[in-house]
């Protein structure tokens, strides 16, 4: 099951690039979130190489979930792959500059199921994908429009 969607921020590339990047902020995010995160190294580089140990909520358990950097090719393009269970899943970022302050992110997320009772999983999330869908474009929005936000007063500073 794939979700996708497209944002056009009003900033640079590069300045998205480092937002979207921002390992140790995404990690505060996630904690305040009550999500726990764990880095798998401690001195990880900002790219291929950098992992992770989640442990998140979904459909009342907590999950763990082992992720890490894929590719990474500043500022262009960003995958992150994920384990957990019996699902595969991985997270890619586009980046394409459509003026000197202005950018257009493509995000896509895929989730692959290994297993029969993960299967099971996508298949009754796939009933609900219309709404899925909805709440990830407004949550996507809503991270897009900040990074827009900080770039804006970040220039006038």
């Amino acid at each position: 099951m794939k979700f996708s969607t497209r944002q056009d921020i009003e900033a640079p590339a590069d300045y998205v690039f480092d937002q979207i990047t921002d390992f140790d902020g995404l990690e505060r995010q996630a904690m305040r979130r009550g999500i726990e995160v764990r880095r798998k190294n401690p001195n990880q580089p900002r790219g291929v190489g950098a992992a992770w140990t989640v442990q998140a909520p979904f459909r009342g358990k907590l999950r763990d979930v082992d992720a890490h950097v894929s590719e990474f090719d500043s500022p262009n393009s960003f995958v992150a792959d994920a384990k957990s269970g019996g699902l595969d899943m991985t997270l890619n970022i586009e980046l394409v500059p459509l003026s000197p302050k202005r950018t257009r992110v493509t995000l896509g997320y895929e989730v692959r199921p290994q297993t029969l009772s993960a299967r099971i999983l996508v298949q009754s999330v796939k009933f609900a994908k219309a709404s899925l869908q909805r709440r990830f474009d407004r949550r996507v929005s809503a991270y897009c429009e900040g990074i827009s936000d900080r770039y804006e007063l970040q220039a006038r500073s």
